[in-house]
């Protein structure tokens, strides 16, 4: 499914060209039912929803003010016959953890703030939040879920399939029975449920939009404990872990999966060369697939992109050079007027305080830090 959004629009035209309007019959031909969402809220803009149907989703698609909405929302479970893993966490990661434990599936969607979902087929399976310890995973076997393309005003992105499309749905596979066994919160003394509550609500806090989503996970959690707390001491534990992540004070929950590449290559520039780190993701955007490119840092702040002063760029970019992570093929003339000519290299480590640079031509050469 290719989205109908230019991603330049301005917002004026975004709702006259109506997101909802011009994807519901899509989805409507493939039987999935589908009703306007109001996307910065994540909720439904249109009452009965729970009663969506194909034909419906398209009646509501012909009412100007519906039509305009810039979200579409699908209800789980059989009307659609869908069911969703929510991965509630930014990275790759968390993604392929999620693959591991519930099967592969053709259909994989990153969501506005850089989250995943991943879609299968439904097989009777209900909404639980966080029922698995320490993952910040939902199942969205009954409720709604907002599909591809909506638009998110706030945050100037769209919801996107980064695997498959909607013509995959008919060949989702179901999820294993056994990875949807709930891992019970472990077994405690009374009086100690508060302090496991509490703690667990912290790890969970970063993973979560709001602190309704947090008191939900808890509630979900909470019940179970061989002997519950009540509900209002569930709400309190979320409510002071909320406290905590608010302030930024929430060092309880920065407990990470295993790092990707991707992670590597941010610590190593981001915290004291964040010039560099940008840089470097431009020219991953624009030349991930060249063996060689020129790099002229005038022209560059000329044209504006990126927006800095050229002193800023050429130093973004002698110090990707330094760090391995760009090689200079050609460097630049000020007599020929030629810029240099560079190609990526992320640096691979081997060994104890050595560095392999490995170039675009298959050479490599060990340097020691600086």
């Amino acid at each position: 499914m290719v989205p109908v959004l230019p991603s330049e629009a301005s917002c004026a035209e975004r709702c006259l060209m109506g997101i909802y309007a011009q994807n519901a019959a899509e989805y409507a031909d493939s039987g999935i039912p589908v009703f306007p969402v109001d996307t910065r809220n994540k909720r439904p803009a249109v009452k009965g929803w729970q009663d969506a149907t194909p034909r419906r989703g398209r009646l509501w698609a012909s009412i100007d003010q519906l039509g305009a909405a810039d979200g579409l929302g699908i209800v789980m479970g059989k009307p659609s016959g869908l069911t969703e893993i929510d991965v509630d966490a930014v990275g790759d990661a968390w993604i392929s953890s999620a693959l591991k434990q519930f099967g592969e599936t053709p259909i994989v969607i990153r969501t506005a703030s850089g989250k995943a979902k991943l879609w299968y087929r439904h097989n009777g399976e209900g909404r639980q939040i966080r029922p698995f310890h320490g993952q910040p995973i939902d199942v969205l076997g009954s409720g709604f879920t907002i599909a591809p393309p909506s638009w998110r005003d706030d945050l100037g992105t769209a919801y996107a399939f980064t695997k498959g499309s909607l013509s995959d749905v008919a060949n989702l596979p179901t999820i294993p029975p056994d990875a949807l066994e709930a891992h019970a919160a472990e077994t405690v003394r009374n009086g100690k449920r508060n302090d496991t509550l509490w703690r667990w609500a912290m790890t969970q806090a970063r993973h979560c939009d709001d602190v309704e989503t947090l008191i939900d996970a808890c509630a979900t959690w909470n019940a179970a404990f061989p002997d519950p707390l009540t509900s209002s001491e569930a709400e309190r534990c979320a409510r002071s872990a909320w406290k905590y992540e608010a302030m930024g004070r929430n060092y309880l929950g920065l407990k990470k999966p295993q790092l990707t590449e991707g992670d590597r290559i941010m610590d190593e520039l981001l915290m004291d060369e964040p010039l560099a780190h940008g840089l470097y993701v431009l020219l991953q955007r624009w030349h991930r697939n060249r063996q060689a490119f020129n790099l002229a840092p005038r022209a560059m702040s000329d044209a504006g992109n990126p927006a800095w002063p050229r002193r800023q760029i050429e130093h973004a970019r002698d110090v990707l050079l330094d760090r391995g992570f760009l090689v200079e093929l050609a460097p630049p003339s000020k007599a020929k007027r030629q810029s240099g000519l560079y190609s990526l290299s992320a640096p691979k480590r081997q060994g104890r305080g050595c560095i392999m640079i490995v170039g675009e031509s298959g050479k490599s050469h060990l340097e020691a830090p600086a």
